[in-house]
């Protein structure tokens, strides 16, 4: 709504008189502005940031454009080892197109139009692991158009990935240490959430079945098991790096989730991607599912938030923690 205007007073004798100065008025130069003047060396910046993330990994992008005029025709190359999965990207609205694949590495092409002055923009790309025991690196080529329409070059160091496989060593702790373990200051706990979809519905009991062979197989102590719940506890050693860890399989809400802790976040991802593994394998050559295709993993494109149940097929669903809608399979 417009603001109304005030009453004015009349206009007095003396508003209407108007006295000159004895020096005549100087006319103001205004400074001309272009954006071709602005100097762009070494003003826009490129970082980049690898760490764990949950279940698996997170790699971010950060380019900062630190001068007074935009750049154009950015484009950003993530090149990365064939033995990581590209699961999802933050904000979801960047379109990924297909994923390129040549001589054992994978890459991933975006394409901006423009970034502003003084502006900056996050990429966060994550990945999760599909074997153990690889090195590789992970690296970002920028390009991009300056003001004098210049193409410039920025290339991020390589972050080196080393995916270790593991040895658990079994470890006898009472029912009462799990609690004690799980609070402990500094402990890491990662969720792999798991739904299999299927025409005809599987017994849980399969599944329960399943777990308790893969936690008895990769040499894990059995400390409790509630049948009622469908779950159960086990403790362990990694035998290079002596750090204890506790897994946990249960089945709820018609979905598989495999939890972890331990003090070492890398250990976890190692140990869930192994389990993981072996669930879909188990399930494939048994002849419960046809594929890994009918499996799928039960976690928010968007924030990443686990799911609390499995959805029916193509059933849209809305992420709790950002309301992000979705369909799963």
């Amino acid at each position: 709504m417009a603001k109304k205007e005030t009453d004015k007073s009349p206009l007095k004798a003396h508003d209407l008189v108007f006295f000159k100065t004895k020096e005549e008025t100087r006319a103001k130069e205004v400074d001309t502005y272009s954006f071709e003047k602005v100097d762009q060396e070494d003003k826009i910046k490129l970082a980049t940031d690898y760490r764990p993330f949950s279940s698996h990994f997170q790699y971010s992008i950060f380019i900062d454009n630190q001068s007074s005029a935009p750049i154009t025709e950015m484009k950003i190359k993530i090149k990365f080892p064939e033995f990581f999965t590209f699961s999802r990207c933050f904000p979801p609205t960047i379109n990924i197109p297909n994923i390129i694949t040549e001589k054992n590495i994978k890459q991933i092409n975006i394409e901006f139009d423009e970034l502003n002055e003084n502006t900056n923009k996050q990429i966060h790309l994550h990945f999760s692991p599909n074997s153990l025991d690889n090195t590789g690196e992970i690296r970002t080529i920028v390009t991009y158009v300056n003001n004098k329409d210049t193409i410039r070059v920025l290339d991020s160091r390589p972050a080196e990935i080393t995916i270790d496989g593991i040895t658990i060593e079994p470890k006898v702790v009472p029912s009462s240490f799990i609690r004690e373990f799980a609070q402990q200051p500094g402990i890491k706990k990662t969720i792999k959430s798991i739904g299999v979809g299927t025409k005809h519905q599987i017994d849980p009991e399969i599944f329960f079945e399943v777990l308790e062979h893969l936690f008895y197989i990769s040499n894990f102590q059995l400390v409790a098991k509630d049948l009622n719940k469908k779950l159960l506890w086990y403790f362990g050693t990694e035998s290079l790096i002596k750090e204890d860890v506790l897994v946990i399989g249960q089945i709820i809400s018609n979905k598989i989730e495999i939890i972890a802790s331990s003090l070492n976040h890398y250990l976890l991802i190692s140990l869930l991607t192994q389990i993981s593994n072996d669930f879909k394998d188990h399930l494939i050559s048994n002849g419960i599912v046809k594929s890994k295709n009918d499996i799928y993993e039960l976690e928010c494109k968007n924030c990443g938030a686990i799911f609390p149940y499995f959805p029916k097929k193509k059933e849209i669903v809305a992420c709790k923690n950002c309301n992000y809608e979705q369909v799963i399979w």
